[in-house]
């Protein structure tokens, strides 16, 4: 069902379909917590909402599946790294969810040229150019915050990247409050691993220079006004798609891939491994058991595509249904702990 409607509807009216069940999450997440919103902090009701959006239209350029781009986008916008940003004020979030659309003339320029004879070469560097317009824009946004009549001070400009800031890789349920988290739940995680040998297999140089210079920025000090762990968004931001292409290969892979989808069960065991380590109480109880429900759904799809049966509803719904599920338990529980 999800194949044929990637099939038959036109792009625009899968984006709008993402957009409304976007709005929705946020509705269910955010109606409990109404009554704390007030001026500016009103904004935070539909940055989630933007965030996701801009990533689902992004990963329309590499991957077919509208779930799985939809997943990308919950990811991005609503994870434990976007959710930190409810702790600052609301313009650092603004930031974070124009930055995917500052991507978009970067990624779809060969629309463009497609037609063109020997247009690939220029293509190719016109979109590299356009890939520095998210840095610009990133550096100019602070820059602007910081000019002393807009009284602005989105994130303190000496927030640096600790080892908190990887603490939601391990559990994400375990939230520390005021500090920028990167994760990407439980159930993506095993999709990150399998989109990581198809990046690397496709050599995206660029993006992965552009991954690599953001790394960089983020472990250094702070640049024209941007604080270094702001930086850690590019990262998150690629990692996002990247899980999306992963799902889209679990849910597709063949006997002869099947041995890569051990990949997935290997990285939430490891998950596991380091949350059993590092956490205790009854979020390292609810994040164990994400991860054995997620390693058991990759299990299952790894000995279907063994076994040469394609059953793609069968892998769809094993797969989707324990991300879903990962998502809003794992959302919930950040952001009333925020709230």
């Amino acid at each position: 069902m999800v194949i044929a409607i990637n099939r038959k509807l036109p792009p625009v009216t899968l984006f709008f379909a993402a957009v409304i069940i976007y709005v929705s999450f946020a509705g269910w997440l955010f109606w409990p917590h109404l009554g704390k919103f007030a001026g500016s902090q009103r904004v935070f009701l539909v940055t989630g909402v933007i965030s996701a959006s801009g990533v689902f239209a992004l990963g329309g350029r590499y991957v077919n599946s509208f779930v799985a781009r939809f997943f990308a986008g919950v990811i991005y916008g609503f994870g434990p790294f976007a959710s930190a940003f409810y702790c600052f004020h609301p313009f650092a979030f603004c930031v974070y969810a124009a930055l995917p659309w500052t991507f978009i003339p970067a990624v779809f320029l060969y629309k463009t040229y497609k037609t063109l004879k020997d247009s690939e070469k220029t293509s190719n560097i016109l979109s590299a150019v356009l890939s520095l317009v998210p840095f610009a824009f990133v550096i100019a946004s602070f820059s602007l915050a910081a000019i002393p009549k807009y009284r602005l001070v989105p994130i303190p400009v000496g927030t640096f990247v600790t080892s908190k800031s990887f603490s939601a890789l391990a559990n994400p349920v375990s939230f520390p409050i005021d500090s920028f988290s990167v994760g990407f739940y439980h159930a993506p995680l095993g999709a990150l691993a399998v989109g990581l040998i198809l990046f690397f297999r496709t050599r995206r140089f660029w993006v992965a220079a552009l991954f690599a210079l953001a790394v960089f920025l983020s472990f250094y000090k702070p640049v024209l006004n941007v604080p270094p762990v702001f930086w850690l968004s590019f990262p998150v931001l690629i990692f996002s798609i990247i899980c999306a292409e992963g799902f889209e290969a679990i849910v597709l892979a063949g006997k002869a891939d099947a041995n890569w989808l051990l990949l997935a069960a290997a990285a939430l065991i490891f998950q596991a491994a380091l949350n059993t380590l590092l956490f205790s109480g009854m979020n390292l109880i609810i994040s164990s058991i994400l991860s054995v429900i997620a390693l058991v759904a990759v299990l299952l799809v790894f000995f279907v595509a063994r076994a040469s049966l394609a059953v793609h509803y069968v892998r769809m719904l094993a797969i989707y249904s324990t991300a879903l599920l990962d998502v809003v338990l794992v959302t919930r529980i950040i952001i009333d702990t925020i709230f």
